[in-house]
């Protein structure tokens, strides 16, 4: 297998985790509009472009960071 084969493969995997990532997201209910995390009201832009958010802006961007931290300590 070459280089452009494997460049394919990844990216027909990376396309299909997308597809994967939107048809769950399609089948969650709507968001409350309450963060679960703090319990202040979600954002309306940010429901607007994601209907299912669980989480407000600063909660998300939080939790991201906390993800990132836990990914480069091994623990993710």
């Amino acid at each position: 297998m070459d280089e452009a084969d494997l460049a394919n493969e990844k990216a027909e995997q990376f396309a299909a985790d997308a597809l994967r990532q939107i048809r769950q997201r399609a089948e969650q209910p709507p968001s409350t509009g309450i963060c679960r995390s703090c319990g202040e009201t979600i954002e309306p832009e940010r429901l607007a472009v994601n209907p299912t958010a669980h989480l407000c802006r600063d909660c998300a961007i939080e939790e991201e960071e906390a993800r990132k931290k836990a990914h480069r300590l091994g623990a993710g």
